[in-house]
């Protein structure tokens, strides 16, 4: 069973996506081999008020079991403690910095991080939504700086902080300044991608994610059908790691285990 952590349902203003609904996505990720998947809602990021995309998110989410939502909230957003207070089950939580234009090193930033540190709350920072090569030419956003996440992450070591979307430079030097920040595999490209990577980091520190549905899902099984033959790091990225970091926090997270 492989577990996804990085997968998103609704609307994007530069892309048409053929999976359009929490059935659909289901459907396409037991398909391709992948059982249970967080899932995230793409309104929350350009939507005035994240609340209105992750409440569709959550009622999406009771249909399909696979699929396990994850809020975003929006820390400049006075409603980001009433989103993180009425998660039932929560797993983990998403900020997009970027494209909510803040920087990490602000006061209501650490507000948010000091609350998830009380429940040892995971933090799931979207580092890009696109590769900055095919952004629409009038909305260029840079990703999120990488030293601006190792202030971060250093100043709450209790806290699980997963960055997702990072690129193979990124990830590396995130994990190796840090030692509560993990990574994705979806934007992580090179020759023999997973090989080369766990060359340089440990595999404990790396989650499966395919950034369904703006990347074809198959290529990233792929990347962790590389290191099959190392059946210890095959486990530990495709599932073990995510089940650690959100599988054993009670209720619908319970689903991880059981898949």
């Amino acid at each position: 069973m492989i577990v996804d952590i990085n997968t998103s349902l609704g609307r994007w203003p530069f892309q048409r996506f053929s999976i359009r609904t929490a059935p659909a996505l289901a459907r396409h990720l037991r398909a391709t081999g992948i059982g249970p998947a967080l899932v995230t809602s793409l309104d929350t990021i350009l939507f005035p008020d994240p609340a209105v995309g992750n409440a569709e998110l959550f009622r999406a989410g009771k249909r399909q079991p696979t699929l396990v939502p994850v809020p975003t909230v929006n820390p400049t957003l006075s409603n980001w403690r009433a989103i993180v207070a009425d998660g039932v089950d929560l797993k983990a939580v998403r900020i997009v910095p970027n494209y909510h234009e803040y920087r990490l090193d602000t006061p209501f930033v650490r507000q948010l991080v000091e609350v998830l540190a009380a429940e040892v709350t995971p933090l799931i920072i979207q580092m890009r939504v696109e590769d900055e090569r095919n952004q629409y030419p009038l909305m260029k956003v840079p990703g999120v700086p990488v030293a601006d996440i190792v202030e971060l992450a250093n100043a709450f070591p209790q806290v699980p902080t997963i960055c997702l979307c990072a690129y193979f430079g990124e990830a590396v030097e995130l994990i190796r300044k840090t030692e509560n920040v993990c990574v994705d595999l979806s934007f992580i490209e090179t020759f023999q991608t997973l090989p080369t990577l766990l060359e340089q980091v440990p595999a404990t520190r790396v989650l499966f994610g395919s950034h369904t549905p703006f990347f074809y899902t198959r290529p990233a099984v792929m990347k962790l059908e590389g290191i099959r033959p190392l059946a210890e790091e095959y486990e530990t990225i495709g599932q073990a790691n995510a089940v650690r970091l959100f599988g054993n926090r009670g209720g619908r997270n319970a689903r991880l285990n059981e898949q």
